[in-house]
């Protein structure tokens, strides 16, 4: 009997991760607004029917698929510094870790929720917990691998600039032939490092040449 129920278990983990894996493929291919529940269950081979029972709407799939994808981001993203590693060098690191996640094949499909959002409180609601456990894990991090600089009163600021920086730069590059209006990352690096090594540390810098 038990063993049946494992087996049912996982049978269900398994429907749920196709449907939520089909949901991310369509959002990457073709949007939201192109995303469809029927277009998902015949992505993900299961019946409208099955994936109606577990995401009765739209919404609920998207919701449950990004908070998946923003989970499995994050874990990544705490992933700890190389050992030895001077304070600038992990900051070097976590910009550029910070770029790569806004870089993600899904990054232009979550620009469009956040549009989306505007008008759609179902979505609203999942795009507020999506940025607020994001920032919430950035700060984390940074405090704790920083903390030399975060001994400084513009800090917290100074994080939120460069998580508006990225963030900006990364949806103006998403628009098909707006990217060559742009700096490239390469180029807007070094300011934003700049700008880290500015801050009034009490305890001074930990090497402040340019990490490679």
């Amino acid at each position: 009997m038990s063993s049946a129920k494992r087996t049912q278990a996982q049978r269900r983990a398994e429907t749920v991760d196709a449907l939520l894996d089909a949901t991310l493929a369509s959002l990457i291919e073709v949007g939201y607004a192109g995303t469809s529940t029927r277009g998902v269950a015949e992505r993900a081979g299961v019946s409208q029917g099955a994936q109606q029972y577990y995401f009765p709407s739209k919404a609920a799939l998207v919701d449950a698929a990004i908070s998946r994808l923003g989970e499995q981001l994050f874990v990544e993203f705490a992933a700890a510094p190389e050992p030895d590693a001077t304070e600038r060098e992990i900051a070097a690191a976590m910009l550029d870790g910070l770029w790569r996640l806004h870089r993600l094949p899904i990054t232009p499909a979550v620009f469009e929720l956040f549009n989306v959002a505007r008008t759609d409180s179902e979505i609203a609601r999942s795009a507020v917990e999506l940025t607020t456990v994001g920032m919430d894990t950035f700060r984390r991090k940074a405090k704790a691998l920083l903390p030399t600089y975060a001994a400084s009163a513009g800090f917290d600021s100074l994080l939120d600039m460069v998580v508006a920086t990225v963030r900006g730069i990364a949806l103006a590059a998403s628009i098909p032939g707006a990217a060559p209006e742009w700096s490239d990352w390469t180029a807007i690096r070094p300011h934003l490092l700049n700008c880290l090594d500015a801050l009034d540390c009490p305890g001074g810098h930990q090497d402040s040449g340019d990490p490679r």
